[in-house]
């Protein structure tokens, strides 16, 4: 039996994100609001509540207009129906529910789900759906998690990963795998290397939880799950803890913020090849978000990196230069003393000898696929960011406590974050 209907035929994918967008996200709770991208939130707000019925009441009584979601179960009529379905997800109990991709498409999925896969980049998304209380629904991931040695693994961090079906690479899926499966869903975060047509009985969502819309992309699988409490708990932890951020960032005047070399992949220490993320990138959002400056405004791409020379970094002179990795680093790992001796021979690069950051020996090492590209959406990732640019400024905010509060309290894991490094040196 067929578990999900694509609506729309045209499938228009946003390869890259407006700068504007990422210029105006800002960590506070005081952000522009979001549309709930799902069918029932008539008045375009941010959840589904009592306030659709008012507004639905009115439409049918042509007192308002028609709003792109107020066809509840997109039936192309709004009727008594979609109040009936509007009223069946306020108590969480319909038996479908419409929602909008990131690609655009309208997606049909029979409600409740047992069971799905994900297909996807950053663990951002899967970060999510654990934090949500979802995480034993999962019977399938693509390789990167399944595989040791390959960037998302960690027998630490995702153990409940070891025992689900490895879907083949991010670019070479074996959808065979997934039509034996039959899941209830299929998520991905990255429909280019996707095609649904391959897997035609289960509904596909494209739907990637960044830095640019954690929360609407939260409330989103809160609904899609039947989980709305919990990922409205975990939507207000994440609001206070970006409030606290951005209110000391907001009093720093912008001659006194810190300029920041973020670099893409970790530079042969033997070498003088580097490399810059676009100004676009989150890797640049997320040195913004904690108060710095990153020097390469001027870099303005399609893709994630351009590499650059040493001569390059020399002339802007950063104060701070932030490095990432999956090895060295991360939830399994437990001695800083490899770490700490990249750092060292990194501190001795001949060619960076004037570079602020080096005389100064304010270069610092953060867990790639654990907080660059995971963290509750690069939100731990810019507290550590900020420790290190303004340690007196933040030095009432204990990053590794809170680090700690997400792993215990959102992720469900039984893990000492003191006993991992996932930066390096540590700021008190």
């Amino acid at each position: 039996m067929q578990r999900g209907t694509i609506m729309n035929k045209h499938v228009s994918i946003l390869l890259t994100v407006a700068v504007a967008a990422i210029f105006l996200t800002a960590l506070s709770s005081n952000a522009v609001s979001y549309t709930l991208k799902i069918h029932g939130n008539a008045n375009m707000d941010e959840s589904i509540n009592d306030e659709d019925l008012t507004y639905l009441d009115k439409l049918i009584k042509g007192e308002v207009e028609k709003t792109e979601f107020s066809d509840a179960n997109n039936d192309d009529v709004v009727d008594e129906n979609d109040i009936e379905q509007i009223k069946k997800i306020i108590a969480g109990d319909e038996e479908f529910l419409v929602v909008q991709d990131d690609a655009g498409r309208t997606v049909r999925v029979d409600e409740p789900i047992d069971s799905f896969v994900y297909h996807g980049h950053n663990i951002f998304v899967y970060e999510t759906l654990r934090a949500i209380g979802v995480s034993n629904k999962i019977v399938g991931v693509n390789s990167d998690y399944v595989t040791p040695g390959l960037s998302r693994y960690s027998e630490t961090y995702f153990p409940e990963l070891l025992s689900v079906e490895n879907l083949g690479g991010l670019q070479a899926i074996n959808y065979e795998v997934i039509n034996n499966i039959k899941p209830d869903l299929i998520i991905t975060d990255y429909l280019e290397y996707y095609d649904p047509i391959k897997t035609p009985d289960f509904p596909t969502i494209a739907l990637d939880v960044n830095i640019t819309n954690p929360k609407e992309a939260t409330m989103r699988y809160g609904y899609i799950f039947g989980e709305v409490s919990k990922a409205e708990e975990y939507v207000s932890w994440m609001n206070d803890q970006e409030k606290k951020i951005s209110e000391k960032v907001e009093s720093i005047p912008e001659s006194k913020r810190v300029s920041v070399y973020v670099c893409v992949g970790l530079p042969d220490v033997s070498t003088s090849k580097y490399s810059t993320p676009s100004k676009k990138h989150h890797y640049c959002q997320e040195v913004r978000n904690a108060g710095g400056i990153p020097i390469n405004d001027e870099i303005d791409i399609k893709g994630i990196s351009v590499d650059v020379d040493a001569e390059w970094i020399v002339s802007r002179n950063p104060q701070v230069i932030l490095l990432s990795t999956n090895q060295m680093v991360g939830y399994d790992a437990h001695d800083s003393k490899e770490v700490a001796e990249y750092i060292n021979a990194f501190l001795q690069k001949p060619e960076l000898a004037t570079v602020d950051a080096v005389k100064n020996k304010r270069v610092y090492m953060i867990s790639h696929a654990f907080l660059k590209c995971g963290g509750a959406s690069g939100l731990l990732c810019s507290l550590y960011y900020a420790k290190w640019l303004y340690p007196d400024l933040f030095a009432d905010m204990d990053a590794q406590a809170i680090h700690q509060e997400y792993v215990s309290k959102f992720q469900h894991l039984d893990i000492d974050v003191n006993k991992c490094i996932m930066a390096y040196p540590l700021t008190a």
